[in-house]
Parts: structure tokens; C-alpha cells; sequence
């Protein structure tokens, strides 16, 4: 009888030892919080977490990593549970370089340094492109922010396979939607519109640096 005893006994204590693990990771119901590097997780991610139904540990954390590795917003995350039943999320998120605003539909859309487009947002204070489209044009967005970093111009408009910028002065810059360097077209503009508007104020409408040799109107 003792044979069959001690072994029994042994089970038994290994489960209770480790009965708090498997309570917590089936039988417990858990909450989600959500922090970023920011602060709070964006309210887009946010949102979609909130609606996971109340779920034991291994459950909420395979839902929760679904919805990270679909979200444009998370560079990288790492979740962590916290006594008595909660599911800490920390995201690292990316970070929006641009906007472009469709001019159809009026939405506007935060892009991040290698034109992927992050969130849809009500407004923003980034460098904006305006254009008919949600497909962002990166030659574009760079050029958009170089000009705001020069000029503080915070936006331009994509029409007739330009793009169109105009500076407070008046003049109004056109752009190339395709060059070999965008940096080759801000430090041209920078000595021609510093030229212009030092010698000529008031002559000249436009600058033109679609051509090799831009041209002045």
C-alpha cells in the first residue's frame, strides 16, 4: 500500500506547488495594459485591444500578439505579467516622419521614413503632401521636409505630376516627382530663392526646378 502511497503523494505536492502557475495561465481572467515610449499605446492600438474579451493568460497574450504583428504603429513589443492578473504590453512605436492628405476623401494619413503609411489622424502638425491619392510618394515627402526644415513651409500640393509649393513671399516653387537626389534639388532651391529674393523682389512668380538648368517666370 505504501508503494502506491508515495508516489501519489508526490504527485500531489508537485501540483499544488504548482497550482498557482496553472490557475494563473488557464483558470485567471486577465486585463491588458497597454505603455508605449510615449506614454499610452496609441489610441488606434488601444481600441483594438479593448476589445478582447476577458481571457485567461495564454489566451489574451496570443490574441494581443496577433494584433501587434498586424499594426503598422509597432516597431517592436514585449509583454509581461503583473500580480494578481494583469498583462503589461510595452510597444516601441514607430515613429511618423510625414502626412499626406487625400484630397478626394479629405483623410489624412501619418507616414513613417520609408513611406508606409502609419495611422489615419483628424489633423497634424507634420510636413503634409495634399494630392489625389493615398499611395505616398517618398521623393516627394523628403522634399516637403526639407523645405519645412529651410523655410518652415509646412505643406505642398501633388498636381500635374509636380510638386507644388508655395513660399511665404509669394513665389511659388515646382518640383520633379522623380530626380536622382533630393538634396541636389533643396540646395539648388536654397541658392536660387535666397538670389531672387535678395536681387530680384517682385520680378519672379515662379521657380521651376523641374529642368536641369531651373527656370524663373
Amino acid at each position: 500500500m505504501k508503494k502506491f502511497l508515495y508516489p501519489f503523494a508526490v504527485a500531489l505536492v508537485v501540483i499544488l506547488t504548482l497550482s498557482p502557475f496553472f490557475i494563473t495561465q488557464f483558470l485567471i481572467k486577465v486585463k491588458i495594459e497597454c505603455q508605449s515610449q510615449f506614454g499610452e499605446c496609441p489610441e488606434t492600438l488601444l481600441s483594438k485591444i479593448n476589445n478582447i474579451k476577458p481571457k485567461n493568460l495564454q489566451q489574451t497574450k496570443s490574441e494581443v500578439s496577433k494584433i501587434l504583428k498586424k499594426d503598422l504603429l509597432v516597431l517592436d513589443s514585449a509583454m509581461q505579467y503583473k500580480l494578481p492578473a494583469t498583462l503589461l504590453v510595452n510597444i516601441i512605436v514607430k515613429k511618423p516622419a510625414f502626412a499626406i492628405k487625400d484630397n478626394s476623401t479629405g483623410k489624412i494619413f501619418t507616414v513613417d521614413s520609408e513611406g508606409k503609411i502609419l495611422s489615419e489622424v483628424a489633423s497634424t502638425s507634420l510636413p503634409l503632401i495634399i494630392q489625389n491619392d493615398q499611395i505616398p510618394n517618398l521623393f516627394a515627402l523628403k522634399l516637403i521636409l526639407g523645405v519645412y526644415q529651410m523655410y518652415q513651409v509646412g505643406y505642398g500640393t501633388i498636381t500635374n505630376d509636380a510638386l507644388v509649393v508655395d513660399m511665404p513671399t509669394g513665389l511659388r516653387v515646382i518640383f520633379p516627382l522623380r530626380s536622382e537626389d533630393s538634396e541636389i534639388l533643396l540646395g539648388g532651391l536654397r541658392l536660387i530663392y535666397a538670389k531672387v529674393t535678395t536681387d530680384y523682389p517682385g520680378v519672379y512668380s515662379q521657380i521651376d526646378m523641374r529642368y536641369k538648368n531651373p527656370v524663373l517666370r
